[in-house]
């Protein structure tokens, strides 16, 4: 995957800008501490509070250099991101043939699919799970008949640890709970 969609040059330029505002931030701060021999701010001198000013201003020019390209680099990896997700989503619907499934529903990191079809009043369950070495979904489960849907969603959740919007909830502390529909 990371072949298809390697990251530009300037993601790099970007990543090593923001590093070098953070270094210089930190070694700002100790070389001000040498200037002022470790002083408290109550025993600094006037020339200890021009060194002050000085080295405040340049410690926020490094913080904001810093954030400046971190979201820059950041923006980048967003948007390869999505390329990688729109990618495999693309490759799972173009592996399944239209109106063989009633359901297709993707986890929360987009890395596996649950195929869900209606045969004779049951359920039919094959999931799929994205190989990035392969560039290739790939069959894990391969139909399993369940008599409703929640005894799908519970499989799902339980035995597959699939997580999706469709199954699970997430709760006050960001876990993703059961969900009985």
């Amino acid at each position: 995957m990371s072949k298809k969609f390697p990251y530009p040059k300037r993601y790099w330029g970007y990543l090593g800008i923001a590093l070098v505002g953070g270094i210089s931030l930190l070694v700002s701060i100790f070389r001000f501490a040498n200037l002022t021999d470790d002083r408290e701010l109550w025993e600094f001198t006037s020339k200890d509070w021009r060194l002050f000013a000085v080295f405040s201003g340049f410690g926020l020019v490094c913080i904001g250099v810093a954030f400046c390209f971190s979201v820059l680099a950041g923006k980048i990896n967003i948007k390869r991101q999505k390329e990688i997700d729109l990618q495999r989503e693309n490759g799972l619907f173009l592996s399944t043939n239209k109106g063989e499934y009633d359901y297709i529903w993707l986890d929360y990191s987009g890395t596996e699919c649950a195929l869900i079809s209606k045969r004779d009043g049951r359920f039919v369950l094959c999931v799929k799970e994205y190989n990035d070495i392969n560039d290739a979904w790939e069959m894990v489960a391969d139909e399993i008949l369940y008599n409703d849907i929640e005894s799908l969603k519970k499989a799902l959740f339980y035995e597959f640890d699939f997580y999706c919007s469709e199954n699970s909830v997430t709760d006050k502390h960001g876990d993703d709970i059961y969900k009985e529909a």
